[in-house]
């Protein structure tokens, strides 16, 4: 497959964000999507305060969709800037926030922040959709602050091994059988946008960590991710909390050279 062209980059990531626009109405419903616990936040802000350090930094929550993980950060105390491509996913967090953050409609490839804007950067389910992520990467290097921390959290959403394969049809067809109300998603509108995705082919964690090297980030080291996942399958019905097992799920922390250390 050749490579994309600017143009095929615009009008993919126009359909990206009518996708997810359209999706924005039942997305919390997702257990993976909404923070479902208390258990569930306090996990997530461990794993904040152990990437980030102690607040209040100021943080740019990159493709924050609903809100979910902005609502974290500011409950740590933390200075937030939120930041979505999807109009109708910025409504749903302004909604729940208000002006306790700044929610931003806008680009995650092409950022409008000055040089050495934040202390840390956070981003959930974004890179495996990215059009151009050696330029997005530039873009997050660029705005960190010397010093500052880089956390993805993603996954493998192509991929799956025979075991997890069969763990997703389980939860699948227990789902339906059991008529339980699911975030919707228009399959084959998902289908042709995700195979054009630059990591079409599926988002691994050594190949991230190689291309986030290469963007100048150093001491990348893998966060413990899976104790929210353990959280998510607590608080989530059977058929959810299978599901949820039939990815491959991670989080890395990367730093900016320079500055004090945390």
């Amino acid at each position: 497959m050749s490579a994309p062209t600017p143009q095929d980059n615009f009008s993919l990531k126009e359909e990206i964000r009518a996708y997810w626009s359209a999706r924005a109405e039942s997305f919390d419903l997702s257990y993976g999507h909404a923070i479902k616990s208390d258990r569930e936040l306090a996990a997530f802000q461990r794993l904040i305060r152990d990437s980030f350090g102690s607040a209040p930094l100021d943080v740019l929550d990159l493709a924050c969709g609903t809100g979910e993980i902005t609502r974290a950060l500011l409950s740590l105390g933390h200075r937030v800037t939120a930041l979505d491509f999807s109009e109708a996913m910025i409504a749903r967090a302004r909604a729940k926030h208000g002006n306790a953050a700044r929610i931003l409609l806008g680009d995650a490839e092409r950022l409008l922040d000055d040089e050495a804007s934040y202390d840390a950067l956070i981003t959930r389910h974004l890179v495996w959709t990215l059009t151009d992520p050696e330029a997005a990467f530039a873009e997050w290097f660029r705005v960190l602050k010397p010093g500052g921390r880089l956390l993805v959290i993603d996954g493998d959403w192509v991929n799956r091994t025979r075991w997890q394969a069969l763990v997703n049809r389980f939860g699948t067809w227990l789902r339906e059988r059991r008529g339980a109300a699911v975030h919707q998603i228009d399959a084959d509108t998902h289908a042709s946008i995700t195979s054009r995705f630059y990591f079409r082919d599926g988002l691994g964690r050594e190949r991230l960590e190689a291309m986030l090297t290469a963007a100048g980030f150093t001491g990348i080291t893998p966060a413990d991710y899976h104790q929210v996942v353990r959280e998510q399958q607590r608080a989530a019905p059977l058929h959810d909390a299978i599901r949820l097992a039939s990815s491959t799920r991670f989080a890395l922390v990367a730093r900016k050279p320079g500055g004090a250390a945390r």
